[in-house]
């Protein structure tokens, strides 16, 4: 749900607020709706359901529910005052409920709901008043995120903070200055509040190519639809689905990137185009010289016996009586000279040659992208398709052999095995970065292994299964109980005058295994 949506029905919420409620219903696991005491019959509904959760304020709700998770236990009995106020942290997909105490037969503190509507890492977390986690939806341990754990007793860390610009306080020219030469799919970074849907919806109002490069003129027709979207995004949603219909939206939307990706293409090929002519003028000129250089030539053979011995130039007569000055390569005789220059002479005319077979072809290709470019407004999306599908160079696939043995370990986690001082080389000195896990069997010689981290923490379960794979590989596999030293890339050094593969490294620890080529296998 996108942050305008959720500033949206906060907006109606806050003007019941401070209301007194009844108790919670939960319809199902991953639905909860708190029923509000107002003149009309209202709820608040939170759809905890990734990737899509939902905040809404709705006129309906269960009558009596029971509870089915341990979390809405805990919500009924900690969460049971009065819902003072609710709280969303700039255009934020985090929304914060504070509940006054529960005056119940045992009074409870006041606390606050935390629902973070953030697509697959959705989460409704419950707070004391230290903002320490009383409990979760879902618990989030070191194995999932290192960085953010959520479970009963830790300090709540919300996610972390971003800047984007307001769009209820941005002015015109601030949007230009942040959104000119980007493109209208780059908005989401730039203003908060705005995911996909509303970006969209933007993209046909403003009848814009999602990929285009803004300029000032298009942000200035952006501007106010965005003034529009920003106080009523539903409305502004719906009027632009309505209008187009959803299908034909989404068609509009992929015919205008379609558009956009084939004007791109043809702007290409047109520079491309306009470079090899500008080429081949170049080549008609150096071809005028072409009778000049072989004169050049004729004159040097003729009077080859007037040229003193390593000469850098000389002057000489030509066959009409005027002198001429010729360079020369110091190191070459004056016949080596002179077949130099009827080498360049004949080159010159070959080149020109081939590039006169090719002008008609680049012409008729010139043309033929520049009536394309004109006709690009008038095409359906089928059509850009078919031209897309034709211009649309195809990405030749890196077919050079993998380095090294490839395994992946018991989280996900890659692993590389080389097979030869060449291969522990190059994996460690090119592959491997600095917070990968590098191992080998200490005190033998054998292959070096790394576990790509891609900067996550690698659990011990990955590194054991590394360390079995790098005793076996080594002139230890055949034994028990083999010393593995591992540590961080950063850790591990070459040295200049050492042989290949042969490192030094520090900060290791230690542990000890049993080979195995596969560690899988109990």
């Amino acid at each position: 749900m996108e942050g305008l949506f959720i500033a949206e029905e906060l907006a109606k919420i806050a003007e019941l607020l401070p209301a007194k409620r009844i108790s919670w219903r939960f319809p199902d696991t991953k639905t909860f709706v708190l029923p509000l005491l107002s003149h009309k019959k209202a709820a608040i509904w939170l759809y905890s359901r990734p990737p899509k959760p939902r905040l809404a304020l709705e006129n309906d709700f269960p009558e009596t529910t029971n509870t089915l998770s341990g979390f809405q236990d805990l919500l009924v009995s900690k969460a049971s005052g009065d819902l003072l106020r609710v709280e969303q942290i700039k255009l934020d997909r985090v929304v914060r409920f504070h509940f006054a105490a529960g005056q119940g037969f045992v009074p409870s503190p006041a606390v606050t709901l935390v629902f973070e509507l953030t697509g697959r890492n959705c989460n409704i977390i419950l707070l004391d008043q230290d903002d320490k986690i009383l409990g979760a939806f879902r618990d989030i341990s070191s194995d999932i995120n290192r960085f953010r754990q959520v479970r009963s007793g830790l300090s709540y860390k919300p996610p972390p903070p971003y800047e984007k610009l307001d769009p209820r306080e941005i002015g015109q020219s601030r949007l230009e200055q942040a959104l000119t030469g980007k493109s209208l799919k780059s908005i989401r970074k730039t203003v908060d509040g705005i995911g996909p849907e509303l970006s969209r919806a933007l993209a046909i109002a403003s009848k814009l190519s999602p990929t285009k490069a803004l300029n000032k003129e298009d942000i200035v027709a952006l501007y106010p639809l965005l003034n529009r979207l920003m106080v009523e995004p539903t409305r502004f949603l719906q009027e632009t689905i309505q209008l187009k219909g959803i299908k034909d939206l989404r068609l509009d939307v992929q015919r205008l990137e379609n558009k956009e990706k084939l004007k791109l293409i043809i702007e290409k090929e047109l520079k491309l185009i306009e470079k090899r002519l500008a080429d081949i003028q170049k080549i008609r000129l150096l071809a005028l010289q072409a009778n000049e250089i072989k004169q050049k030539a004729d004159i040097l053979m003729a009077f080859q016996q007037n040229v003193p011995k390593n000469a850098s130039s000389v002057r000489l007569y030509d066959f009409e009586g005027r002198e001429v000055e010729i360079k020369l390569d110091p190191k070459l005789s004056a016949r080596q000279n002179a077949q130099n220059f009827y080498k360049r002479s004949q080159k010159a005319k070959r080149r020109k040659a081939e590039a006169e077979q090719r002008v008609t072809l680049l012409e008729n290709k010139q043309k033929e992208f520049n009536d394309l470019l004109a006709s690009l407004d008038e095409m359906d999306n089928r059509k850009l398709l078919e031209k897309l599908k034709k211009y649309q160079k195809v990405k030749v696939k890196n077919n050079k052999p993998k380095v090294g043995l490839h395994y992946t370990g018991p989280h996900g986690f890659s692993i590389l095995v080389g097979k030869s001082s060449k291969e522990n080389d190059l994996i460690t000195r090119k592959i491997a970065r600095s917070r990968d896990i590098w191992l080998h069997a200490q005190g033998y010689r054998g292959s070096h292994v790394i576990i790509q981290a891609n900067n996550k923490e690698v659990p011990f379960d990955t590194i054991l299964y590394a360390a079995r794979l790098a005793a076996a590989y080594s002139k230890a596999g055949q034994s028990e109980n083999v010393p593995v030293d591992y540590t961080f890339r950063k850790h591990v050094w070459f040295q200049k005058s050492a042989a290949l593969g042969a490192v030094n490294y520090a900060h290791q620890k230690t542990i000890y295994v049993n080979p195995s080529r596969t560690p899988d296998a109990k």
